[in-house]
């Protein structure tokens, strides 16, 4: 039997306003074909299917449109939420989507039979575990330390597998048991998209030891570079890169195999390059040396960052650096994120974004972040004010994600 993990596809993602939704198109594409040339059995994606809880009318169709392909080839797919999706986007199709062999956990229940999906026919079992809200882990008690908050999450995440387990062993014993995750687990590496996971399972730190004993894989996601933390906990990663700090990370997904008797074999599966993202660091004069001489690769335009630091403030500098934007407007790559600092500037309170940054281009958790960055204040002050962001964060996403009833 073969089991491809893969997750944070991140469908409807932009990189600083440019859309990536012919990548995902290219990508989603070959995966279908992966599927059928590899005869896949079971398809798991650990979470953030969609980049926003709100996905575009194109990110549906891409996603519905994949799903569908995949009838008929005898692949059956499990599906769990991911801190970026709706758990009811995710959830409103499901029992339709069930008669196709795709399963849908948008979000944890008070029970996990909901959750322990069981394949008889492939002697498997899947406890299908989406992204845990703080509010699905504990309640806050008046008086309670950062500690035993810490602690308490810890222990909720723990007892989340734990009972999934239980349920195992109780009624379905003689089936290999694989687990699924969309959290942070202490010792992986993240990306610059990611400086913001702290989130549940961060502050906890959460490690590979606190998954209980009796899991053969635990396919994980919210990770973006792909890793492996023990020999049974992995991070597929995400399948293309979503910020120019991971041009570099290789992308794959992970083929698992399973023969009676054997530990799970896992090959990697690389995915292809379809565009280049590229990033030009140095003085204007350099800079602009560099893009005259690139030559762009891949299937689809290129994107570049440029980081163009001159020693002085000079108003000539800014000048110059306009005029660069405009002289490689028609090249067949796209500058999306350009930047122009001065090293002796003061970083005043309206400086906290370097110039060239919009901060439309930022996410409410990352404006909060560099806001915290600014501050003095000790770890675990910091550690404090970000959980309540997250938690409000949770609330304001929840209420848009479950509109009113009328």
């Amino acid at each position: 039997m073969k089991i491809l993990h893969t997750a944070d596809w991140h469908i409807g993602k932009q990189l600083h306003k440019y859309p990536l939704e012919e990548d995902h198109r290219l990508f989603l594409d070959w995966l279908g074909d992966l599927i059928e040339e590899r005869r896949i059995d079971l398809l798991l994606v650990a979470g953030d299917v969609f980049d926003t809880a709100f996905p575009s009318s194109a990110a549906l169709t891409l996603y519905y449109r994949f799903l569908q392909r995949l009838i008929g080839c005898r692949c059956r797919v499990v599906i769990t939420g991911g801190n970026h999706d709706s758990p009811g986007v995710l959830n409103a199709p499901r029992e339709i989507l069930r008669h196709m062999d795709v399963r849908i956990v948008g979000c944890a229940t008070d029970d996990c039979a909901d959750s322990l999906l069981i394949f008889d026919d492939l002697n498997l079992a899947i406890a299908a575990v989406p992204y845990l809200r703080d509010v699905d882990l504990r309640r806050s008690v008046s008086g309670q330390s950062y500690d035993d908050r810490s602690e308490a999450i810890r222990q909720g995440i723990r007892q989340h597998y734990q009972r999934h387990l239980d349920l195992h062993q109780a009624q379905y014993r003689g089936l290999t048991l694989f687990g699924m995750g969309h959290l942070y687990v202490q010792g992986a590496t993240v990306s610059d998209s990611e400086r913001e996971i702290h989130a549940v399972g961060g502050l906890a730190a959460f490690s590979c030891d606190h998954f209980p004993e009796g899991f053969d894989y635990l396919a994980l996601g919210h990770i973006h570079k792909p890793q492996k933390l023990s020999e049974r906990v992995r991070y597929s990663g995400s399948p293309l890169p979503l910020s120019f700090s991971e041009r570099h990370d290789p992308k794959y997904l992970l083929e698992l195999t399973l023969e009676s008797d054997k530990p799970v074999q896992v090959e990697v599966l690389p995915t292809p390059r379809l565009r280049e993202l590229r990033t030009f660091t140095g003085s204007l004069d350099e800079v602009w040396e560099s893009l005259q001489a690139f030559q762009a690769q891949g299937t689809l335009e290129a994107l570049l960052e440029l980081n163009v630091v001159e020693p002085t403030f000079d108003p000539q500098k800014s000048v110059r650096f306009d005029l660069l934007l405009r002289e490689f407007e028609k090249a067949d790559f796209r500058i999306i994120k350009p930047r122009l600092t001065f090293e002796n500037r003061l970083k005043e309170a309206d400086e906290l974004f370097s110039v060239g940054t919009d901060i439309e281009d930022l996410t409410p958790r990352e404006v909060f972040l560099r806001r915290l960055a600014a501050e003095q204040l000790d770890e675990p002050t910091q550690a404090l004010l970000l959980e309540a962001f997250e938690e409000l964060l949770t609330e304001v996403d929840e209420a848009h994600s479950f509109p009113p009833q009328t």
